[in-house]
């Protein structure tokens, strides 16, 4: 009897296991599973993190041996519009409404996603807009798990975007941005790379306000940065309500006379400052 009872509670015990495997939001499993069976996109829950913004004045510290270009040297104010974890089903129409407004964007790519529409990766390349990779699972279990496990998933992403477009990007943003996971050891062997990677300063919050609400929360947060005269670079996601809100944001920052330009390499990258925040995943 006492047998039975300790294999009953040892089978149970796995199928939980498992169970939580699948189920589990942040899972690329269960987000993979949910892409083949609901053909719903691949979306991983964002992490409520507290980070502290630089709203100092943008000011270019780069190595003298490395080549940047200096936002304000442009004419008109400067912002960076930049789209996570597409492409998807909404993406097709975030584009329509860019190019309706003659606005170029960057895309940071996840590549499963990449994978399931690359007619949409072309078209984001051919339209003039900037692609960087954004990982491969969105899971910080996995994509911190090591320097090498997240250099390796930025390099996968980048095998399938130049596969799906013969081009090439260095730029990158992390999963849930740099910090506060992406230790000093992880950073050198993305610079090593030759990564460039990017966070930061305006936070949609996209993935849980509704149109109204992400539109006022954005417009606030750029209002902020303009009387601080630091250039905003907005983080926005390839979903439903994003591109329902996107000419409305694009209209608000028209009378802002704001131009809206795509991100390159020779851009000196914004990254959240850690102080004493960066610290090991927890195993």
């Amino acid at each position: 009897m006492k047998k039975l009872t300790l294999a009953i509670i040892l089978f149970s015990g796995i199928l939980l296991a498992v169970w939580n495997t699948f189920d589990h939001p942040g899972s690329v499993f269960g987000g993979l599973l949910a892409n083949e069976v609901n053909s719903t996109d691949f979306y991983a829950k964002p992490e409520v993190i507290e980070r502290e913004i630089d709203t100092r004045p943008d000011v270019d510290d780069a190595p003298d041996d490395e080549q940047t270009t200096d936002p304000k040297e442009a004419s008109g104010k400067l912002i960076y519009l930049t789209f996570d974890d597409g492409p998807s089903s909404a993406t097709s129409d975030i584009l329509d409404t860019l190019k309706q407004y003659d606005v170029k964007a960057t895309f940071f790519m996840l590549e499963p996603n990449m994978k399931k529409y690359p007619e949409l990766v072309k078209r984001i390349v051919n339209e003039g807009h900037a692609v960087g990779m954004h990982g491969v699972t969105h899971d910080k279990n996995k994509f911190y798990r090591n320097e090498q496990t997240a250099l390796d998933e930025m390099n996968q992403g980048q095998e399938t975007l130049e596969k799906l477009t013969g081009i090439k990007s260095v730029l990158i943003r992390t999963p849930y941005g740099s910090v506060p996971y992406l230790l000093d050891s992880y950073r050198t062997i993305l610079d090593e790379q030759g990564y460039k990677l990017w966070d930061w300063n305006v936070d949609s919050s996209d993935w849980s306000l509704s149109s109204e609400q992400l539109i006022s929360t954005t417009k606030k947060q750029i209002n902020n940065l303009e009387k601080a005269d630091v250039t905003p670079i907005v983080l926005m996601h390839d979903k439903t309500e994003t591109a329902k809100s996107l000419a409305t944001l694009l209209d608000f920052l028209a009378e802002k006379e704001f131009q809206s330009k795509e991100l390159d390499a020779l851009i000196k990258p914004y990254n959240f400052n850690c102080y004493d925040r960066c610290k090991p995943l927890k195993k």
